[in-house]
């Protein structure tokens, strides 16, 4: 295991002030025992105070001691309950939960993997983590633990029994790519795609891809490094002319050092050859999309990288599922449903379409809730969404929200005739229970925000309950 802290060690780290007994500054603690959500705080642990728009966790330091924590880190003056307990006062919580992150994983002799790009990021690390797994210890970020919170409480679970750890990095801004990367130090980082998520924080592409390459500096600290980009990507040459560490590329349409071809997508999976130099091996994926074949080459493309063979990648592929709410496909009493609820953007949409296109059954129906964080362009994106299904194919459309108004639009001027429009969650179940038929298959997609989830479930419980 990584060598504990001691309450010393974390005040240097912090620059933090001791309040308590001075005999607490010789305590040891665990990086894996410090906590930031006192619902799951045991016994022992370290409790870090963060504060954000919505919560300030000085406002659970009551419960933190109740539940057992030695001490906390704190920004704010409060009274401590008793003298076996103690605070490490700094000026900015998270910045010292921060710290402590990058430290534990400087002083570890492993490799590190970022991961971002606008879609399939948690796909790419899980995928990754599964083949990895076969030849290395590994540590991977757990759910979407992807942001500036997440990143440092995965690295706190970094240990050195693990040879490599595996990090998602999220943003919807720009410097948090860079901060992510500087507690991360990455050995090898992935680009997956520059998409139009975020949109609406960012104003354009451009600048999600220059936001995206914050990330590339501290590859270009050692040489050594390498960087796996997407080669059919628009912005991939853009990002080779930052690199000064070494480039590896994954695509299927241009020239790259790992390649898909002669794919075949079935009505369960999809079947390619994977290449790589002069070698090829079969491949199939029990997962739908070509999306998730580029997915798929990502981590394939580290793992080549790592050393695992092309014959151990190919072994592994049918064990591979997607994290949950992920083009989650179930077949529920003669239904179909995909459900894609995790999250929203144009490009990701159009992906989730293309599946629902490939399913078998009687009618094709869309359940699609509002894409957030689109900015000005929402409107536009939305009404392109509209015409896109109602040019499709796709019988039925269901759309949920402020901005859906506009795929209704779309849809309409593209002569689609069933298309409802909602802005009330009940509303929609009410009409597409009465709407239902055995034989339908269904696709459940929109921003996380508009919990879609909700409705999946719902659908999961109606049918099953249909005898």
């Amino acid at each position: 295991m990584g060598e504990d802290f001691s309450v010393s060690e974390i005040l240097k780290i912090t620059g933090g002030e001791l309040r308590g007994k001075r005999e607490h500054l010789a305590l040891s603690i665990s990086p894996s025992s410090i906590s930031t959500d006192t619902r799951h705080l045991k016994k022992g642990e370290l409790f870090i105070a963060l504060s954000g728009e919505h919560f300030d966790g000085h406002n659970f330091i009551r419960e933190c001691w109740g539940k057992g924590a030695c001490g906390a880190i704190v920004s704010k003056s409060l009274p401590l309950s008793s003298p076996q307990l103690f605070f490490i006062q700094v000026k900015d919580t998270l910045q010292a939960l921060q710290n402590l992150a990058k430290y534990n994983r400087e002083r570890l002799s492993l490799k590190t993997i970022g991961v971002t790009g606008s879609n399939g990021k948690t796909t790419v690390k899980e995928m990754l983590s599964s083949i990895l797994s076969s030849r290395y210890a590994v540590l991977k970020s757990e759910g979407n633990f992807n942001n500036q919170i997440g990143v440092p409480l995965s690295l706190l679970k970094l240990s050195s029994s693990e040879e490599i750890g595996i990090l998602e990095m999220g943003m919807n801004s720009r410097g948090e790519i860079q901060r992510l990367s500087e507690i991360i130090q990455p050995n090898i980082g992935i680009i997956t795609n520059i998409h139009h998520s975020h949109i609406g924080f960012l104003g354009s592409q451009e600048e999600i891809k220059e936001a995206k390459a914050e990330m590339i500096p501290f590859l270009n600290k050692d040489k050594r490094n390498w960087l796996i980009l997407n080669g059919d990507d628009e912005w991939t040459n853009d990002l080779k002319r930052k690199a000064e560490c070494k480039v590896f590329t994954f695509g299927i349409k241009n020239r790259c050092e790992v390649k898909a071809q002669q794919i075949q997508e079935k009505e369960n999976g999809v079947e390619f050859n994977l290449i790589y130099r002069k070698e090829k091996v079969p491949i199939h994926l029990n997962i739908l999309g070509i999306h998730n074949v580029y997915n798929f080459l990502a981590a394939s493309a580290a793992s080549v990288l790592l050393r695992v063979p092309l014959n151990t990648i190919a072994q592994i592929a049918p064990q591979l599922t997607l994290p949950p709410l992920h083009s989650q496909i179930d077949i529920l009493k003669g239904y179909k449903l995909i459900d894609d609820s995790y999250n929203a953007n144009p490009e990701s949409m159009s992906r989730a379409l293309e599946i629902l296109l490939r399913m078998g059954g009687n009618r094709k129906i869309a359940i699609l809730g509002d894409m957030l964080e689109l900015g000005e362009k929402a409107s536009f994106f939305h009404r392109k969404l509209g015409e896109e299904i109602g040019k499709s194919g796709i019988d039925t459309l269901f759309v949920l929200g402020e901005f859906s108004e506009e795929v209704v639009k779309g849809a309409k001027e593209m002569k689609m005739r069933e298309v409802f429009y909602f802005k009330d969650k009940k509303e929609l179940l009410k009409k597409l229970f009465s709407y239902l038929k055995k034989g339908d298959s269904l696709l459940i997609k929109g921003s996380r925000k508009m919990r879609m989830d909700e409705i999946a479930n719902r659908l999961r419980m109606k049918i099953c309950s249909i005898i």
